[in-house]
């Protein structure tokens, strides 16, 4: 895919402008308007420094202010309108707003391309107009946005307003889910920049915020809701450019329907669902996907307080064995490790823990402790090899003074201390999700404790996605490419355009493959009985015969294979067989003839397969093939190009990758002769141009380093 997005070069430009406006203009401004009086309160109470316009085609007095007739009236400068008229009005809004200059317009008017094909005409016709008067639009269908850092709290709904006014980056294509996300951050306590409701995103989208995210100094971290993405490759483009900045962007995508990608004929096209595909972009491009929107602010809050971490695994403590147990269950369900003890640590540890604990990891510090005792063995489990990150999993911060109160803030404070002191990040955990009050803010404030009120399942979960994320920013780094390669992508390698060849049948599928350089078994087209017996004759031993036709895409589904032929006479009848039973089930498909074949006894199937999705470009499918493909569906998705390294964590992202490790005797694969060949089925299925739909492998046989297509079927547009 191309990553070089047609977007204006300004788009960043714009939404600094429209998150630090001078001045802003309510369109729509009324005392009957629930919304209306939020915005103004939000704003005032906010401590927005700037003027604001209250425009009411009625004039009069809105607010206890003095409303203009329109927006032309103002009498200084509008940056941005924020119109709230129903959906038939906002034309004459918009053209309203351009009379007076304004550079942006936030609708957060409902009516348009959500509701049907009439919505759908006049949010083009809004666009139309906004882009004649050089203004850029957010929405519609949008509740607003809030600059904390700035304040200014353009939102339509109450605001509170976070702590620290620098920490997450909200940006979300629902307004309401925007506001449960910046109303549990501050019962979280914690640090938010901006949030920003894109709506129907029919100009400015999430991509653009994401891109003003990144250079923006106090957003560490971006958390992304969305349902779908409006320009995939602004959007490829926006994540790249965040991993090489080191800034995480945590992203909860919902509609996961498998209407996306379809071929009956193709088992690419059908294993290529929205959802499935967009796990594989996340794998690919370094995003962290969560399913929930309480994930979505822990793991955001962790990678912008943390950062990458550097390779490793995690160090727990608690006072608690079994919540040692659940923690380290946790950790290694999400593939994040808890590497034992080194002696030396160990040694350390046994001499200041009390007689009855033990020194492990994790470590079991039990209810009596002294809380200085507690810090110290914070301080030799940093010191362990190995460790990305210390989690310390307590109590939770008092909500509210009572008798132990102040003995537990001392063991929290001497926690902060430990934590604060070490080498690698550390974090104070609660043990189930709780929330922070206005007792609890200022105890954390003045102990200056690295803490987490999401409990111990959510925060794990999170620093595993963060662990995986940093790998991911390890991986990216320039390093020297696979020598095989020549610096070049595996899969992006130039190769000339073939368009107007148009392998239909296996044979021909075969044989373009072939000519591509790629491995395949020997075959022959026979056309007859004699043909068939002449072919097994010269290959020797047993045969394979399939039924040929380009009207036939899944032979044995009709019983059009038949496997281990040997001796003349069984290879006539199994010829004269396949050609009897196609013109039974396939009446009306054209007969090539019969495919001979060597058997393959012994190897692993894979499928590999390229399809074209409307959306992402080329899509890249390696999994178990043969006759598991449909019934395990277990496959790794990514959108081309994809580099040598990249196959071959396709490759391990398989549940079946063990399979290919050498199991029960077999020979392990030649994985990078796999990845090459891999790279190979890309470029071949580059090669034939924009009228492919898919082109499957199945099976693709590998025993070591044999590697061979056993099969080949390629999709066209014109397919009936």
């Amino acid at each position: 895919m191309q990553l070089t997005p047609s977007a204006e070069p300004s788009n960043r430009s714009v939404i600094a402008t429209l998150l630090t406006p001078r001045s802003i203009a309510i369109v729509g401004a009324s005392e009957r308007s629930r919304w209306s009086g939020a915005l103004c309160d939000n704003l005032e109470r906010g401590g927005y420094p700037g003027t604001v316009h209250l425009v009411n085609r009625h004039g009069g007095l809105v607010h206890g202010r003095a409303a203009l007739a329109s927006c032309r009236a103002a009498s200084s400068q509008i940056d941005v309108g924020i119109i709230m008229v129903p959906a038939a009005a906002v034309p004459d809004a918009i053209n309203d707003l351009a009379t007076a200059s304004a550079k942006a317009a936030v609708v957060l008017s409902s009516g348009f391309s959500e509701t049907g094909d009439a919505g759908r005409a006049l949010q083009a016709e809004i666009t139309a107009s906004a882009k004649r008067a050089n203004m850029r639009l957010v929405g519609p269908n949008s509740l607003g946005f809030i600059n904390f850092t700035g304040h200014v709290h353009a939102w339509t709904t109450p605001v509170r307003a976070p702590s620290r006014a620098r920490g997450i980056a909200i940006i979300s294509q629902s307004g309401a889910t925007a506001f449960f996300l910046t109303e549990l951050a501050w019962q979280q306590d914690l640090g938010v920049s901006f949030v920003a409701a894109t709506g129907n995103e029919a100009d400015l989208d999430a991509s653009a915020f994401i891109e003003h995210a990144i250079d923006d100094p106090d957003s560490h971290a971006i958390a992304l809701f969305i349902e779908t993405v409006r320009q995939p490759a602004r959007f490829l483009a926006a994540v790249q450019k965040a991993a090489s900045a080191r800034k995480a962007v945590v992203v909860l995508k919902v509609g996961s329907s498998q209407a996306v990608i379809r071929s009956a004929q193709a088992h690419t096209g059908a294993l290529v669902g929205d959802d499935r595909l967009f796990d594989g972009l996340c794998s690919q491009y370094g995003l962290i996907r969560v399913r929930s929107v309480e994930q979505l602010l822990a793991t955001a809050d962790i990678a912008g307080r943390l950062g990458p971490l550097h390779e490793g695994g995690l160090a727990i403590l608690s006072n608690s064995g079994g919540i040692c147990e659940i923690a380290a269950d946790t950790a290694e369900a999400h593939g994040l490790a808890v590497p034992a003890l080194a002696p030396e640590i160990a040694g350390q540890l046994r001499e200041s823990l009390p007689g009855f604990g033990t020194p492990n990891n994790p470590l079991d510090l039990t209810g009596g402790l002294e809380p200085s005792r507690c810090a110290e063995a914070v301080r030799h489990l940093a010191a362990q090899a190995g460790i990305s990150a210390v989690l310390c999993i307590w109590y939770a911060v008092p909500l509210e003074p009572f008798e132990e109160s102040d003995r537990l803030t001392e063991l929290h404070r001497q926690l902060a201390l430990a934590l604060n002191d070490i080498a690698v990040p550390g974090l104070m955990v609660s043990y189930t999700q709780t929330r922070v009050n206005d007792h609890a803010r200022a105890l954390l404030a003045n102990l200056r404790a690295p803490y987490s009120a999401f409990g111990l399942d959510r925060v794990v979960q999170a620093l595993a996605g963060v662990s995986q994320w940093s790998a991911f920013v390890r991986r990216s780094t320039p390093r020297t490419s696979h020598p095989g390669l020549s610096g070049a992508a595996a899969s992006d390698v130039p190769h000339p355009l073939r368009v107007g060849v148009r392998p239909r049948s296996e044979p021909a599928a075969l044989g373009w493959l072939a000519s591509q350089g790629l491995p395949v078994i020997p075959f022959t087209l026979a056309r007859d009985a004699e043909a068939s017996v002449a072919a097994a004759r010269a290959l020797g031993g047993r045969v394979a015969l399939k039924i040929a036709s380009s009207g036939i895409a899944h032979k044995s589904d009709i019983g059009g294979v038949l496997l281990n032929v040997s001796g003349d006479a069984a290879v006539a009848s199994g010829h004269a067989k396949l050609i009897q039973t196609a013109r039974l089930h396939a009446p009306a498909a054209e007969i090539d003839g019969v495919l001979v074949t060597p058997m393959r006894q012994t190897g692993i199937e894979l499928i590999v397969g390229v399809a074209q999705d409307p959306d992402w470009g080329l899509v890249l499918a390696v999994g178990l093939g043969g006759i598991w493909v449909e019934a395990l569906q277990d496959v790794s998705l990514r959108v081309l190009p994809v580099n040598h390294e990249g196959i071959l964590q396709m490759i391990d992202d398989l549940r079946s990758a063990k399979l290919l490790s050498g199991y029960r005797g077999a020979p392990a694969a030649d994985r990078d002769r796999l990845a090459e060949v891999i790279a190979a089925i890309a470029r071949a299925a580059s090669a034939l141009g924009p009228d492919l739909v898919a082109l499957d492998i199945n099976p693709l046989r590998v025993y070591g380093s044999e590697i061979e297509a056993l099969d080949a079927l390629c999709v066209w547009r014109d397919t009936p």
